[in-house]
């Protein structure tokens, strides 16, 4: 799949310094952001189906908030 980004050329220089500082490419880098986010939500979405099969430690009333329980 072939994405193409517009970046404004600020931000594009901006980013492939930083990437070549790391020692990569800034498609690289977008890639790897990408997989980690990915997996972080996946892992946020596994941890919330299991605290909601859980029965018995929250109240009947209580509305499970996600931004919440993902806030840093």
């Amino acid at each position: 799949m072939c994405i193409i980004l517009d970046l404004p050329p600020a931000m594009e220089q901006e980013a492939q310094e930083y990437a070549a500082v790391r020692g990569t490419t800034l498609e690289r880098m977008l890639l790897d952001y990408l997989k980690a986010e990915l997996e972080r939500r996946r892992k946020s979405d596994e941890v919330y189906t299991y605290l909601m099969s859980q029965d018995g430690w929250l109240p009947d009333d209580y509305v499970f908030d996600r931004n919440e329980a993902n806030a840093e």
